[in-house]
């Protein structure tokens, strides 16, 4: 019997279009089935405390919990997640070899997750529904 890797555990906003529009992207491009992505929402807040995250972080950036249980947010979590796939691990390569594309990477996010709401409707994807 072939046993199943553990897999990667990606987090996202489901009630943001851009989120959700991007994690509808990412579980197309897991060809590998590397990664389990949910909503947050669907994730008790309970059974997120080993990794100290909780639905406050997952509302403002994407959480990846890896299989062996470390956290990547934000960028680092997109990241995480292209790194497994060649050749976008040798664009994450290049980007941590030259922190200005790390630090552009990282503001650019920043910019996106602050905006999400206005960006969502540019796009025609639904509104964030956030407090």
């Amino acid at each position: 019997m072939v046993e199943d890797k553990p897999k990667a555990l990606m987090l996202f906003d489901g009630n943001c279009g851009i989120c959700t529009f991007f994690a509808e992207f990412a579980t197309r491009f897991d060809v590998k089935q590397r990664f389990e992505i949910v909503p947050y929402q669907k994730i008790p807040e309970e059974k997120l405390k080993p990794y100290r995250i909780t639905h406050r972080n997952c509302s403002e950036k994407m959480q990846v919990v890896t299989p062996q249980g470390r956290v990547y947010s934000g960028a680092f979590g997109m990241n995480y997640f292209f790194f497994n796939y060649p050749p976008w691990s040798l664009l994450i390569v290049l980007f941590y070899a030259l922190p200005i594309f790390l630090l552009a990477e990282v503001i650019v996010y920043w910019l996106v997750g602050r905006n999400r709401e206005r960006i969502s409707r540019w796009f025609g994807l639904n509104a964030c529904l956030r407090d």
